[in-house]
């Protein structure tokens, strides 16, 4: 069961722009695989990843608009 979330985060990018992790509520959390991407703009689209942080491995849906990212869902994995 997944958790309604939908709170801004900080997103990291790599020096190619990839995802590669971002903070939310003090924790870190790393991006070991993006999962899927989807949405109707390039400049708007929802990321399904699976990180790890301190509380081990989960999936969490990601959206980005623009340059705001904000943290939509959150499964466990």
């Amino acid at each position: 069961m997944g958790h309604l979330l939908n709170e801004p985060i900080r997103a990291e990018h790599d020096p190619a722009g990839r995802l590669t992790g971002y903070e939310w509520r003090g924790s870190r959390y790393a991006v070991d695989a993006v999962l899927k991407t989807y949405g109707s703009s390039p400049e708007a689209l929802v990321y399904r990843v699976r990180i790890n942080g301190d509380d081990g491995v989960a999936i969490a849906e990601l959206s980005r608009d623009a340059d705001r990212w904000r943290i939509r869902h959150l499964f466990s994995a």
